[in-house]
C-alpha cells in the first residue's frame, strides 16, 4: 500500500516534466470527500449552501453502500463534510461503519456549533481529526458566520473534546482568509496554542458552485502590504512553532501570490489524489469547480474512475485546462516541489509524526 502511494506522487512529481509519466498514475484516489448532507445551521456571507432547502438526503443505508465501494478502490483517508455534517442523527454510526469497512482515516469538518453536543458521540466513533471552521475571533467570526454566539460554542465544543480525550482525536481551527479577518490571525494562532491544536487556513475562491453569486467586493483582501505583513508572520510562526502552524515556504509564497489577485501556474494533482461525492450521488473528480463526471446511481464508483472520460478529465485539470481554483492546492504544491517539501519536512522533526499520522 505504501508503495503504491510513494510511487503515485513520485510520477506526479516527474509528470511536471512530462506528461508522458502520467500515463503511469492511477487514476484511483487515496481520498474521498463525502457530503453527508447539504443541511446546514450556519448562515456564513461566503457560501450559498445555507440559502437553499435540500430535496432529499440520501439514508446511511446508502452512505454505507457508498464505503463499500470505496474498499473497492482501496481508499485511504475519508473527509466527511457538509453542509453540516453533525446535523446527521446517524454520525456517530456513519464514522464508525467507514473506519469498519473501509479501514480508511476518518475526518470531519464541522462549522463546530454541534460540537459539544456530539463531542462524546466522535469520541466513541474513533474519529481520526476534527477541522473546525472559525473566520476570525468573537464578533467577526460570527458575523462572517451569522450565527450570534458561533465563536464561543465552537471554542467550547473543542476543550470539550479535550477533556474527553487528549490524545484522539486531532484538532484543527480552519479560517478563510478575509478581509475583515485578515488582522485576526495573530489572535487565532494565540487561541491555538492555548487549545493545544493547530491551525490552517484556505484561500477564497470564486470558482466553487457554493460561493458563486456571493458579493466578494468587500471579503476580498486589497491591501499588498498587509498581505506581506501576514504571510512574513506566517512564515516565522511555522518555523518557531511548527506544531500549531506548518505551512511550507512554498505554500505561503503561493498564498500570497494569489492573495494579491494573480493566478500562480501549478500543476493540479486533485483528479488523481481525491473524488467528492455528494447526497444526490453526483461523483466530482476531485474539484467543485468543474460539473459532476459521473453519477453512482448509473455506475459503481471503480467504474467511472477508470472510464476514459475520467482519465481524461483529470488530465486537462493537471494542466490547468479548467476554470482555476485552489480545491486542494496544497497537496498538489507539495508534489509539484517534492524535494524541497522532503527536505523541510526532514528539517521540522517536530511535525513528522503528525505528518504520518494522517496521511500515511
Amino acid at each position: 500500500m505504501l508503495f503504491r502511494e510513494a510511487s503515485k506522487i513520485f510520477f506526479l512529481y516527474l509528470s511536471k516534466y512530462s506528461d508522458f509519466f502520467l500515463n503511469f498514475v492511477s487514476s484511483f484516489p487515496f481520498e474521498a470527500s463525502i457530503k453527508l448532507t447539504e443541511r446546514c445551521n450556519s448562515k456564513c456571507i461566503t457560501c450559498n449552501v445555507w440559502k437553499k432547502k435540500p430535496k432529499n438526503e440520501w439514508s446511511g443505508k446508502e452512505i454505507i453502500e457508498i464505503f463499500k465501494q470505496l474498499r473497492e478502490i482501496k481508499i485511504k483517508a475519508i473527509t466527511l463534510t457538509g453542509g453540516e455534517p453533525l446535523l446527521r442523527e446517524d454520525i456517530g454510526n456513519l464514522i464508525k461503519k467507514a473506519k469498519e469497512i473501509t479501514g480508511a482515516k476518518v475526518y470531519l469538518i464541522t462549522n463546530g456549533l454541534l460540537l459539544k453536543k456530539k463531542a462524546k458521540i466522535l469520541i466513541e466513533s474513533g474519529i481520526d481529526y476534527i477541522s473546525v471552521s472559525l473566520d476570525g475571533v468573537e464578533e467577526i467570526n460570527d458575523k462572517i458566520r451569522g450565527i450570534p454566539g458561533h465563536f464561543k460554542k465552537a471554542i467550547e465544543g473543542i476543550k470539550f473534546l479535550k477533556k474527553l480525550s487528549r490524545e484522539k482525536p486531532l484538532i484543527n481551527i480552519g479560517t478563510t482568509l478575509l478581509k475583515l479577518n485578515l488582522t485576526q490571525i495573530p489572535q487565532l494562532i494565540k487561541i491555538c496554542q492555548e487549545l493545544k491544536v493547530n491551525w490552517s487556513f484556505n484561500l477564497l475562491d470564486q470558482s466553487l458552485y457554493f460561493f458563486q453569486g456571493i458579493d466578494f467586493s468587500n471579503l476580498t483582501i486589497k491591501d499588498k502590504i498587509l498581505i506581506k505583513k501576514t504571510i512574513d508572520y506566517l512564515n516565522k510562526v511555522s518555523q518557531k512553532n511548527p506544531e500549531v502552524f506548518s505551512f511550507p515556504p512554498f505554500v505561503l509564497e503561493f498564498s500570497k501570490n494569489y492573495l494579491e489577485g494573480k493566478r500562480p501556474y501549478f500543476k493540479c494533482s486533485s483528479g488523481f489524489l481525491r473524488v467528492f461525492i455528494t447526497p444526490t450521488f453526483d461523483v466530482y473528480s476531485g474539484c467543485w469547480a468543474l460539473s459532476p463526471i459521473g453519477n453512482l446511481r448509473k455506475e459503481k464508483l471503480k467504474d467511472i474512475l477508470n472510464s476514459k472520460r475520467y482519465k481524461k478529465r483529470i488530465k486537462k485539470m493537471f494542466n490547468l485546462k479548467c476554470p482555476y481554483c485552489t480545491c486542494g492546492y496544497i497537496f498538489s504544491l507539495i508534489i509539484e516541489n517534492l524535494p524541497s517539501f522532503l527536505f523541510w519536512l526532514i528539517k521540522n522533526k517536530k511535525i513528522i509524526k503528525k505528518y504520518f499520522q494522517l496521511y500515511l
